[in-house]
């Protein structure tokens, strides 16, 4: 009897199965006035998912005509639709919408033309379940080519490289508003919540002249900027937990998004006996508020609130003071901490009277800070800093002609650098080794500040969008003026490209090239500016780009681009012993009944650095198929070489030449003899490949593999004979050295270790509900459980020999307190309702 009745189930099944006939639906958005492209669809009656082609339209099949409910399923949240199907060959429209938009009314969903040159743009749904990625959209962006990862752990991995400029010269934006940091300290966490992204537009060399005060690249992130109907999600993971929700108001007038992260990293991986005693690893927060309100058709207004913080502490005064053995003994009666966050608040009218211009007013409140309490040997400080400032920007856009379409500015800011407590400064900023425990000559100062800079900063552009048949040119310029230096800068801009539509799907030839300019405005620049501390007179930091390319549009899926580049830095801000003024008043207020004035005061800080980076990058890609479960992924590959110079004297062993005090002031100040080296951060050949796969209606499959050459080090050879020892634990302190013989091979950073490679798998289970879905995912870390290093560890208790320094391993792999080593990974959960 069993085996009747499941012999009758699969007969009705595969009637079933016979019986359902195809169907060919299209879906288009009367607003935007265009399909609604790369959409997943569900069709509620036969719980078949289905993706939406580049013209809107899937193919799938339904057991006969009638009327079945459309789940249309986007990143801002899910639409239903009841429509009418007519299985058959004729295409079936569902319009998303229920009529156009008026004319002159704000259509703040349609996409602006964008440049093809040195832009990347990856959609949410393609880096949001990367392996590797840690779910976090943002880290997806280390797989494109021109972008060098930071493979750390902890507050060092709170940035990416882009085309040799150092992380800190980037700007990431948020709907064009600043956001002071990508990451958490955790170094694996964004500070942006995923659900909130719909794309982001990755600008590596010559970007448009409407982005400010940036050398490096450009990161924009667009959040959603519609909410069909209240929805929201949850996610939990082994280190934190995130929550959204989108609320339409005022009967779809406008809409509301709250969302945030909670990082509890300390009490999740901390509490498995993985971490050392004293360390508490980060704890973390973020949040993002956007409402918009349609005041009429032709006005809208935005609100936003952006927040993050961070935290991390080390206390080891508990430690065994009598262990020797003990890596960490060093620290004996040591503590740290450090803390950072920022808070970014705006309100932003849009106004669009006709259909030929648009008019954008923002109010911004831009509010980094940052924290640190040191004590360690001579190295005891305690200070917070504070970098706001408060501007008013306005953007405009002018479609004149046909042909022409004009961006035009302008931008004012109130900037303020406030630091005080305690600053620490290394007495000699080119010694590598600084020892903590060094008490005669200190290699640390410590000095009382309490610094309040002012100034004004403010900035004005043009883009013109020439557009002639198939030949695009957008020729702009940029005016930025520092009021603390007194300077004001020009940089003109452009990028060209030609479109061959008849080879392929498209041939584009292009190129595009520009000055840039950027004044130093994050955390750890307070006291720059400061007459007192720094140098008034610091100029623009500058960035020549250049790049050209093409891009191949194979067919409908596949697409291969190629691009060299060349960047070339000067007016670099270095840290300058030589730099300084005839006199002024003594930095240390407790000095100045005894010593008001001081004579050749030093300011600090010069622009004396300067770099260049090249290379060659190398994208195939292939989207899936709409309507199919079909496999996507693309291979990137960027060859590059990226060199500094901080051009500051320095004294090498063969100088012993006695000068008097005036002679070295006057020849350090004037003369150069530094050399050239590679970026600390240089990759050579860094390679990408990465695949996905929704094998089945309920499950995805991704992989991931990384290929990176090791950046380079400084060798150690030798160590300073222990002469200094921790007073809380009498353990030696031996302090590394390195060559001073720029005519030695092991001068400067020219040590490679074992290049990096590791493959990440990730696998999604998909439960489907009226509701919406949860998502269960695992992530396997280094599957292979590749030991990567990424650099050398000198361990301070033991003398230099041929097993110390060693190299140092970077996480992707946990070792457990049996010994055993298994892979990194990641378990959640993701609700979407």
């Amino acid at each position: 009897m069993k085996r009747f009745y499941l012999g009758f189930t699969i007969f009705f099944f595969f009637l079933g199965s016979l019986l359902a006939e195809p169907v060919r639906v299209k879906i288009y958005s009367r607003v935007k006035e265009k399909p609604e492209a790369n959409t997943g669809v569900l069709i509620f009656e036969t719980k078949k998912l289905y993706q939406t082609d580049q013209d809107g339209i899937f193919v799938g099949d339904i057991p006969q005509s009638g009327t079945y409910t459309i789940r249309i399923l986007r990143a801002t949240g899910t639409q239903e639709i009841k429509a009418s199907l007519q299985a058959g060959e004729n295409t079936n429209t569902i319009y998303t919408d229920k009529k156009e938009v008026p004319k002159g009314a704000i259509n703040v969903t349609a996409e602006k033309d964008k440049t093809v040159v040195s832009r990347y743009k990856v959609r949410y749904d393609e880096i949001k379940r990367m392996p590797g990625s840690f779910g976090e959209a943002l880290r997806g962006l280390e797989t494109l080519p021109g972008i060098t990862p930071n493979i750390g752990f902890g507050g060092g991995a709170n940035g990416i490289i882009i085309r040799g400029a150092d992380a800190e010269w980037n700007t990431y934006l948020y709907d064009d508003l600043p956001i002071n940091y990508p990451f958490h300290y955790d170094g694996l966490t964004s500070v942006v919540h995923n659900d909130m992204i719909k794309s982001i537009d990755v600008y590596t060399g010559a970007y448009p002249a409407n982005y400010a005060n940036a050398t490096g690249g450009i990161i924009e992130i667009e959040t959603v900027d519609k909410v069909d109907r209240d929805n929201g999600t949850f996610q939990i993971s082994l280190w934190n937990t995130t929550a959204m929700v989108q609320k339409q108001i005022a009967n779809g007038k406008g809409y509301l998004i709250v969302g945030g992260k909670l990082g509890y990293l300390d009490r999740s991986i901390g509490a498995l006996n993985l971490v050392p005693d004293g360390i508490r690893l980060p704890r973390y927060t973020d949040s993002q508020i956007k409402f918009v309100y349609d005041i009429s058709n032709t006005q809208q207004i935005s609100v936003y609130n952006i927040t993050a913080e961070d935290s991390f502490a080390a206390a080891f005064s508990q430690y065994r003071l009598t262990d020797p053995t003990d890596d960490n003994a060093v620290f004996a009666g040591g503590n740290f901490s450090v803390g950072q966050r920022f808070r970014t608040s705006a309100v932003r009218h849009t106004w669009n009277p006709t259909d030929k211009f648009t008019n954008r007013l923002t109010l911004i409140n831009y509010d980094p800070s940052a924290n640190v309490n040191v004590s360690l040997g001579t190295i005891r400080g305690r200070a917070k800093e504070l970098v706001p400032y408060t501007g008013i920007r306005q953007d405009a856009v002018f479609n004149a002609f046909k042909f022409l379409d004009i961006d035009f500015g302008t931008e004012i800011r109130e900037l303020s650098f406030r630091n005080f407590g305690e600053q620490i400064l290394q007495a000699d900023p080119n010694n590598l080794s600084p020892n903590p425990f060094k008490t005669t000559n200190p290699d640390f100062i410590t000095q009382p500040i309490n610094l309040n800079t002012k100034s004004k900063y403010a900035n004005a552009y043009t883009t013109l969008h020439i557009k002639m048949g198939n030949l695009t040119i957008t020729p702009g310029a940029r005016y930025d003026y520092l009021e603390i230096s007194q300077e004001g800068k020009v940089g003109p801009r452009g990028t060209i490209s030609y479109l061959f539509p008849e080879v392929g799907k498209g041939l584009t030839l292009f190129g595009g090239s520009g000055e840039y300019y950027r004044y130093s405005n994050g955390t750890g620049s307070s006291s720059f500016y400061n007459e007192d501390t720094g140098n008034p007179d610091l100029r623009f930091e500058k960035a020549v780009k250049t790049s050209a390319g093409i891009e191949q549009k194979i067919n409908d899926t596949y697409l291969v681009k190629l691009e060299g580049f060349k960047n070339e830095f000067s007016n670099l801000v270095e840290r300058d012993n030589y730099i300084s003024r005839p006199f002024g008043l003594n930095p240390d207020r407790r000095l100045w009944l005894t010593h008001p004035i001081q004579f050749n005061q030093a300011k600090n800080f010069s622009n004396r650095g300067d770099g260049w980076s090249h290379g060659f990058e190398v994208l195939l890609k292939k989207s899936n198929r709409p309507g199919t479960r079909d496999w996507f992924g693309w291979i990137s590959y960027t060859w590059s070489q990226s060199f500094r110079n901080n051009n500051i004297f320095k004294v090498y062993d063969f100088d012993t030449r006695v000068r008097t005090a005036d002679e070295a002031r006057l020849l350090y100040s004037i003369y150069n003899n530094s050399k050239e080296e590679y970026a600390s951060f240089d990759r050579t050949h860094i390679a990408n490949i990465v695949y996905g796969w929704k094998f089945a209606e309920d499950k995805q499959i991704g992989l991931r593999w990384a290929y990176l050459t090791s950046s380079p080090v400084t060798p150690v050879i030798g160590d300073d004979g222990g002469t200094f020892k921790n007073p809380a634990n009498n353990q030696t302190y031996f302090s590394p050295r390195f060559s001073n013989s720029p005519f030695s091979a092991e001068y400067g950073r020219t040590k490679r270790l074992t290049d990096i490679h590791r493959l990440d798998i990730r696998f999604d289970k998909f439960y489907n509900f009226e509701w919406g879905y949860i998502n269960w995912y695992l992530e396997i870390i280094n599957v292979y459980l590749r030991k990567n290093v990424n650099g050398e560890e000198f361990e301070n208790i033991k003398p230099y020999s041929i097993n110390n320094p060693s190299p140092e391993e970077t996480f992707g792999t946990l070792d457990t307190p049996s010994g055993l080593v298994i892979p990194f990974f990641n378990v959640g959960m993701e609700v979407k309702f």
